[in-house]
C-alpha cells in the first residue's frame, strides 16, 4: 500500500503555479509610471547574459505640405541597448509543510506571498540602483551639496529636464531629506511639502515622492544625500513571467531543498525616444 510521506506534501509544481498565478502587476518602484514593465524575458536566458533591450524610435515631426504635393516616407525603427541579466532567488528547507497545512495555513500561499514579496523587493532594488548609477550619458548630477534640500534645488534638479520637466513620475528619496523637505519653505514661507490626507503618496511641486534608504547615500563629514528625479518610462523591468521551482532531497536530514529562480533586467535607458534630455535627475543634498 503507498505511504504518504513528508516530502510527499511539498509539490513544487503546486507552487509555481501558485506563484505565475499571482506573478503580474508586481511593478518596482511601487508602481510609478517610471518603469516599463515586461514579463516576456526568454526563458532559456540566464544570469550574466548579455541582452538586447529594444525600444521603439520616433517617426518625426508631420510634414507642411502646399496643394498637391506628396509626404516624404518615413519607417518606424526599433533601437536597441545592451543589459546584463540578473538572477534572484530563494533557498528554503521544507521541514514543517505537512505540520502546517494541518493545523491552520496553507503554506503554499504563505510561500507565495513570501516569495512575490521578495521578488518584488530585488526588483525595486535593481531599479533604484540603475536608476542612480552614473554611467551613460542619460543622467545629470544637480550638486546643492552646500545645504538641505531646499525649494531651489528642487527647481534647479526640474530645470536640468529641459522641456520635458512634466514628464517626471517620481522622486525617490531618502528618510532624511524627507524630514529635510517637511522643513522647506519657498520665498514667501510657504511650505513646499504636500502630505496627503487621503492616504496617497506625499509630493513636492505636485511631484510623487518614494521614500526608500535605498535612495544613495554618499558617504563623507558630513554625508550626503542623492534624491533621484526619474522620468516617465526612463527605467524598463524585464523578466521572465514563470520562475522556476526546483527541489531536492537532504537525507541527512530528511528534508525537501526547495530553490526559487527568476532571471530579470532592470535598465535606464540612455535616452528617451525623440529628445535629448536626461532621463534621470540626481539631486545632491546635504
Amino acid at each position: 500500500m503507498p505511504v504518504t510521506t513528508r516530502s510527499d506534501l511539498f509539490i513544487p509544481e503546486v507552487l509555481a503555479d501558485a506563484v505565475a498565478g499571482a506573478w503580474p502587476n508586481r511593478i518596482a518602484l511601487l508602481g510609478t509610471e517610471a518603469v516599463v514593465e515586461s514579463r516576456t524575458l526568454p526563458g532559456g536566458t540566464k544570469g550574466g547574459d548579455t541582452i538586447k533591450v529594444p525600444y521603439f524610435g520616433v517617426l518625426g515631426e508631420f510634414e507642411i505640405l502646399a496643394e498637391g504635393a506628396a509626404l516624404t516616407p518615413a519607417k518606424l525603427t526599433m533601437t536597441t541597448e545592451e543589459a546584463v541579466v540578473q538572477r534572484a532567488g530563494k533557498l528554503f528547507e521544507v521541514t514543517t509543510w505537512a505540520s502546517m497545512a494541518a493545523m491552520y495555513a496553507d503554506p503554499y500561499a504563505e510561500a507565495t506571498r513570501q516569495i512575490l514579496e521578495g521578488a518584488r523587493r530585488a526588483f525595486d532594488r535593481a531599479l533604484v540602483d540603475a536608476a542612480a548609477s552614473t554611467t551613460g550619458g542619460s543622467v545629470q548630477t544637480v550638486d546643492a551639496s552646500s545645504g538641505t534640500i531646499n525649494y531651489d534645488a528642487i527647481v534647479d534638479a526640474l530645470a536640468a529636464f529641459g522641456e520635458n520637466e512634466d514628464s517626471v513620475a517620481a522622486v525617490v528619496m531618502h528618510p532624511k531629506v524627507l524630514n529635510d523637505l517637511r522643513k522647506a519653505k519657498s520665498s514667501d514661507g510657504t511650505p513646499i511639502f504636500l502630505n496627503p490626507q487621503d492616504g496617497g503618496r506625499p509630493r513636492v511641486l505636485g511631484l510623487p515622492i518614494i521614500v526608500s534608504r535605498r535612495a544613495p547615500v554618499i558617504s563623507g563629514t558630513p554625508n550626503t544625500y542623492v534624491t533621484l528625479f526619474v522620468r516617465r518610462g526612463a527605467l524598463a523591468l524585464w523578466y521572465n513571467g514563470t520562475p522556476s521551482v526546483e527541489t531536492d532531497k537532504d537525507i541527512a536530514a530528511d528534508t525537501v531543498l526547495a530553490a526559487v529562480n527568476v532571471y530579470f533586467v532592470a535598465h535606464r535607458y540612455s535616452r528617451l525616444p525623440g529628445d535629448t534630455d536626461p532621463v534621470v535627475v540626481r539631486l545632491v543634498t546635504s
